[in-house]
């Protein structure tokens, strides 16, 4: 293993994520501005036995960060995962900071994570594997806090466009978005929040995700149950129209027949289709809140046809919020039965 490279690492989540790799036994090579805070940092990972380099740079020095990263090569190799978690946090409102400072926000929200990854990126793309992870936050834009609004979007937008340019190369680009503030013993530990970038460096590519939020609550339980009672409902009732209303507009869908339908007129044509008597007994497994505007979970199904035969189902299930409504975007069965 060649370990993970860590960007502003210090107390708080840089120094949690570099507690949480070193735990799996992953070398550690840590960069912050100052020389305190990587003794902290070294110091917290040092009970893992992990070999560890300290190395100071500022994140906006385009060529100390370089030879930072370079130096950290040098000692592990390419590393198996870069998480960039530097930023500058402050309040500012719409035209209270000069030019000049929306540039030096700009330049450490976002042109340092731009740099470190465009520094490693290519290596680990021709080896085939590797993670980019950053540090995000402001799920939504807020006047009080301009610079850090801006600096996240561009956090979003440029893990898109690492996406593009390396995921087929096998490197997983992703940011976790936290939404709130960062203190040990509250919804926002920092032990917490660093199981998400271990969880994402783990995911196989066939289930990777690109933005985790922390929001500092459980998933947020209901929403499922709810749209799946009112589907169930529905469904028993044969009120195909209904039951259309219930996902949105271009929904992917997937019955117990391999064909696909998009949009809720082929939807609603499908359980038109379902004979009338059957019914559908659910039960929600689990949900997880993707973003603030998806949430995703299984469920089981066992529908019954109006001659008792019993159809047990898998349900993948992605909803989405449209305009305060949740509704389902993605819908998927397995039948079980077999």
């Amino acid at each position: 293993m060649s370990g993970v490279v860590v960007v502003g690492a210090g107390p708080g989540i840089g120094q949690a994520v570099a507690r949480r790799f070193a735990r799996e036994g992953l070398p550690i090579a840590l960069i912050a501005r100052s020389e305190e805070k990587l003794r902290g940092a070294a110091d917290g990972v040092a009970s893992s036995g992990v070999p560890v380099v300290t190395l100071a740079a500022d994140a906006t020095d385009e060529g100390a960060l370089r030879a930072a990263l370079d130096q950290a090569v040098a000692e592990f190799g390419v590393p198996d995962a870069v998480v960039y978690n530097a930023a500058l946090v402050r309040a500012d409102t719409p035209g209270e900071l000069s030019a000049q400072a929306q540039s030096d926000a700009w330049a450490i929200n976002v042109v340092g994570a731009l740099t470190a990854a465009g520094h490693l990126a290519p290596e680990m793309a021709r080896r085939g594997s590797g993670s980019i992870l950053i540090t995000g936050g402001m799920p939504e834009p807020k006047p009080r806090y301009v610079s850090l609004s801006l600096g996240k979007a561009g956090v979003r937008t440029l893990v898109r466009l690492l996406h593009q340019q390396y995921g087929a190369a096998g490197v997983h680009a992703a940011s976790v978005t936290v939404a709130g503030p960062v203190a040990s013993g509250t919804d926002f530990d920092p032990d917490d929040i660093a199981e998400h970038y271990w969880r994402l460096h783990t995911q196989p590519r066939h289930r990777w995700e690109h933005e985790i939020l922390h929001t500092g609550r459980a998933a947020p339980s209901g929403i499922l149950t709810g749209l799946l009672d009112d589907w169930q409902r529905a469904f028993d009732q044969h009120r195909s129209a209904d039951l259309g209303a219930l996902f949105s507009p271009d929904a992917l869908f997937q019955g117990v027949s391999p064909d696909l339908r998009q949009g809720t007129a082929e939807i609603v044509g499908y359980y038109s289709d379902v004979p009338t008597g059957t019914t559908a007994k659910v039960e929600v497994l689990g949900e997880t809140r993707l973003s603030e505007r998806l949430v995703s979970g299984f469920a089981e199904v066992t529908f019954t046809s109006p001659t008792g035969e019993h159809r047990p189902v898998r349900l993948s299930v992605v909803a989405e919020n449209h305009e305060e409504t949740w509704l389902i975007r993605q819908y998927h069965a397995a039948d079980r039965s077999g």
